[in-house]
């Protein structure tokens, strides 16, 4: 996988930068600025038009005088605010993200956003401090992009973390072993073998996050079975390429 640089795009970092800088002027500008303005200066407008028809002479009338320019002065900014929203809305989807310039950088951004993405995949460091259930996660989430599909309604209740994918028509058993150390016991391969046949399955992964004794890697050697440890599943990573 390439790293998506400026250049392939025809921007530079410059431009990145004066597009989200400008993004933002304009957001502040239509949900604060004006906001506040157009209410701040309606206010004042409707205080001088009123003021001698609303000086208070009692402590009713202030109370009744407060609590009415509190609730005009609400009306003054949340209405003008819904609109300017509104029309940053309109901003950003309608005009400004037609604009090549904007076209350009949303490319760039999603193409760096993918590479990020798998580059920490590939990271050792990434799998060692996952636990269990984000291990699983993230190994189907690594095939389900390469195209193999999880056959949900062949799930075994009996055994409901196991998973059974499709690929080129095959159907591949998952297993996933994330005790905090390296498989040892040589039935785990029987027991698999067992729940490949049981579902009509080609062959089977299993993976452990931290490997196998090498009891179990001769055991499996000559059986449908892939053992995969994190420098197994890293190398699957690096084999995709968008």
């Amino acid at each position: 996988m390439k790293v998506p640089t400026y250049h392939k795009f025809g921007i530079t970092k410059a431009q990145i930068v004066k597009s989200e800088s400008r993004d933002k002027k304009i957001s502040e500008i239509l949900t604060h600025h004006l906001t506040i303005g157009i209410g701040v200066a309606f206010g004042l407008v409707l205080y001088i038009l009123y003021f001698d028809k609303v000086r208070p002479d009692t402590f009713l009338q202030i109370i009744m005088q407060v609590s009415l320019f509190a609730s005009m002065g609400i009306l003054c900014v949340g209405v003008p605010a819904v609109l300017f929203k509104l029309a940053e809305m309109f901003y950003f989807k309608q005009i400004k993200a037609k604009t090549e310039e904007s076209k350009t950088i949303a490319e760039y951004n999603a193409q760096r956003d993918n590479f990020d993405f798998w580059k920490i995949r590939r990271d050792y460091s990434f799998w060692n401090i996952l636990d269990g259930l984000s291990f699983e996660k993230e190994i189907m989430n690594v095939y389900m992009y390469l195209d193999y599909t999880d056959k949900e309604d062949l799930s075994d209740e009996e055994y409901p973390d196991d998973r059974i994918l499709e690929s080129d028509g095959e159907l591949i058993y998952f297993s996933f072993y994330t005790k905090a150390a390296e498989l040892s016991d040589k039935k785990e391969i029987d027991l698999l073998l067992k729940k490949m046949e049981k579902h009509n399955c080609a062959k089977a992964n299993l993976f452990s996050k931290n490997g196998f004794k090498k009891q179990v890697v001769e055991y499996a050697k000559d059986k449908p079975i892939n053992l995969l440890d994190i420098n197994g599943i890293v190398k699957v990573v690096r084999t995709i390429k968008n």
